[in-house]
């Protein structure tokens, strides 16, 4: 469970009851076959180092909430997706982190990274922000997509930023979670 307040100006603080997330375990992991497997850090390290060693296909680690991140898990992660606040408590493992690193620049944008080359910049589109509190999420979940879809990186993360602007222009977390078409209309306009 989460308890989330949303400010005037659509920033969000979140408290967390991790219940059932707590309480996955290694067995309970079963990703074979899965085009893309995007994980948070809301899980224990055991479901986590299972979820990354199964996957068969894109392995991406949102790491969200901030905290320390095994070793065994970023090797193994393609795409690893930290906002700026994220980044410092991963940083003293992003040198040996060789996949691509995306970060959350929050209206300012995103980048997309291997080692110490920038690949992409994106500026998110200008909206009216509502409650950001899903953002993060439609971020990570149009850019996993971007790349499954061979989309050339400026483009899958100019979508991404696009799907995270939809979902802070809108109140709550999964009802504002932008569907394909929503994006591919905010990118054309």
């Amino acid at each position: 469970m989460a308890l989330i307040v949303v400010g005037e100006n659509g920033e969000n603080q979140i408290v967390v009851a991790p219940g059932a997330n707590a309480a996955l375990c290694a067995e309970d992991v079963q990703p074979q076959g899965a085009d893309a497997v995007l994980c948070q850090l809301e899980i224990p390290d055991e479901p986590l180092l299972a979820a990354a060693y199964q996957a068969d296909g894109l392995f991406c680690l949102n790491a969200a909430p901030g905290r320390t991140v095994p070793g065994a898990v970023l090797e193994r992660t393609d795409l690893l997706i930290v906002n700026e606040l994220e980044a410092e408590a991963v940083s003293s493992v992003l040198g040996a982190f060789g996949g691509l690193r995306a970060v959350t620049l929050g209206r300012r944008g995103a980048e997309l990274w291997r080692g110490e080359t920038t690949l992409a910049r994106a500026n998110p589109p200008m909206i009216h922000s509502v409650d950001t509190t899903a953002a993060g999420d439609a971020f990570c979940a149009a850019l996993a997509v971007g790349l499954l879809e061979r989309r050339d990186y400026e483009s899958a993360l100019r979508r991404a930023c696009a799907a995270g602007a939809l979902a802070a222009s809108r109140p709550g977390a999964q009802p504002s979670l932008p569907s394909s078409d929503e994006v591919d209309g905010m990118l054309a306009s």
